[in-house]
Parts: C-alpha cells; sequence; structure tokens
C-alpha cells in the first residue's frame, strides 16, 4: 500500500444539484486537488459516497458526473482509489472500476502499511440491536433481490430511494446514540485487536475520533453532512480533521 493513505467516508452526495449540494461538493474537489500533489499515494472511500447508487446494464443515477469525473482526474495523477462499498452504494457491478479504475471492495478492506495490520470497515450492522438490519441486509444483497430490483424502472427506482435515505436517515447517526456506539464498536474493536489488527477504522455511524488503547487504534470516519471529515495515514502518524484543515495543513 502506497502512502499517505487519505479516507473520507459517508460522503452521502445526492442525485440533487442544488446550492447546498455544489457547495459540499466544491469542498470535496477541493481535498481532491491537494491529495493530486501526493504522487502514488492512496485514497480510500470508506462507503455511503453516493447517497444512492443501484447501477443497472446501461443506466446508473443521475446527477453524479462531477463526482465520477474528480475520480479520474486522481487516477490519472497516479492516485490509487479503493473504495468499500456502504449501505446506500453496495449496488455496483463494474462501473466504477470501468470508469475511474476504481477498487471496489464488497466487504471489509485490510492491508499492511508501515509494518501496521490495519482494517477499514464501513461498520453497518456491527451493533448489538442491529439484529433486524442484519437480516434485512442479507436480503437486499442477495443475487436474487438484486435481480427482480433491476426489473423495476430506473426512475422509480431512484425516487423510491430518496424517500427511504430521507426516511432512516437520523439511524443510527445522531449523536443521542454516541455512548452505545462507541461502547459497541469498542468491543468489535477489542475482539479484532485480538487477532493481530492494529487499527480499526469504522464509517457509517458519522462519528469522528482518534481513541487509542496500549498502541490499538480505533478511529471514526466522521461524515461529509456536517463534518467534512478528512482521515490523514503517513507511516505511523494518523491525523483527523475537516477539509478546510486538512487543506491548511499540507
Amino acid at each position: 500500500m502506497n502512502g499517505p493513505i487519505f479516507i473520507v467516508s459517508d460522503n452521502h452526495f445526492s442525485m440533487n444539484n442544488n446550492h447546498k449540494e455544489n457547495d459540499r461538493r466544491d469542498k470535496l474537489f477541493k481535498v481532491f486537488n491537494t491529495i493530486k500533489g501526493f504522487k502514488n499515494s492512496t485514497l480510500i472511500v470508506g462507503g455511503d459516497f453516493f447517497d444512492y447508487w443501484f447501477e443497472y446494464k446501461d443506466v446508473i443515477p443521475s446527477g453524479y458526473d462531477n463526482l465520477i469525473d474528480s475520480f479520474q482526474e486522481l487516477t490519472r495523477a497516479g492516485i490509487t482509489i479503493h473504495y468499500i462499498l456502504g449501505n446506500h452504494d453496495y449496488w455496483d457491478f463494474g462501473y466504477l472500476n470501468r470508469t475511474a479504475n476504481i477498487i471496489t471492495h464488497k466487504n471489509d478492506f485490510e492491508f499492511n502499511y508501515s509494518n501496521q495490520k490495519i482494517l477499514i470497515t464501513h461498520g453497518d450492522g456491527l451493533l448489538k440491536n442491529d439484529r433486524g438490519y442484519r437480516l434485512l441486509k442479507k436480503v437486499i444483497r442477495h443475487p436474487l433481490f438484486i435481480q427482480a430490483f433491476k426489473l423495476l424502472p430506473p426512475n422509480f427506482t431512484c425516487k423510491l430511494a430518496k424517500r427511504i435515505s430521507k426516511s432512516s436517515s437520523d439511524y443510527n447517526h445522531h449523536d443521542k446514540y454516541v455512548d452505545m456506539i462507541k461502547k459497541d464498536i469498542k468491543e468489535y474493536c477489542e475482539k479484532k485487536w485480538e487477532l493481530g489488527y492494529d487499527s480499526i477504522l469504522v464509517g457509517h455511524y458519522h462519528q469522528t475520533g482518534i481513541y487509542e488503547n496500549e498502541n490499538k487504534k480505533m478511529i471514526f470516519l466522521g461524515d461529509w453532512l456536517s463534518k467534512f471529515t478528512v482521515t490523514m495515514i503517513n507511516e505511523k502518524k494518523y491525523w483527523q480533521g475537516d477539509w478546510q484543515s486538512f487543506v491548511d495543513l499540507v
């Protein structure tokens, strides 16, 4: 794995290109332009970059063209991109790789860097009370469900996705759940540390922070709805801050 490593997660970019959405994208483009200065480095997307993504044979969700272009510019600049598919954008079937040479991961992504064993997980379904969701996750990722979903018109499924996204946006993302999230995720990390992992990075919960436990690390990857979080790994040093702090730092 080439470093430094830059990580963004839970951007939840919308299909609607309004003023607020364009402002969020402009912040990301400034981060990406900064990353271009680090030749042969790595960008990792922790999942839910798109608020909705389902790829049909000849159709993808509209409104994401400049985001796809920004990925292409990074790969042309020599940046390797890894993308962990999240619960909002799991249904990529090769388009991102074909168009921008992005390496996608349907499950957790683990790698070695600077003598560390690192695991990045999107994190959905890790909480103890997520039993119902874990069952739903198996259903909506099953090949039979995917084939059935493809029979529905893309215009209908995009509208349905927008409605579901709005109704579920509070689920496990609100700060009122923070104590439960940190407790359950710490227990998950402790099990991974026992297996030899040094650092566990977790998306999905829209929390931030780098927590250390006897040279082991638990890191929440934040979001791009209000925090605009960037995480950077450079050798054994970890840094996290918002987009402006990142641009000013490097």
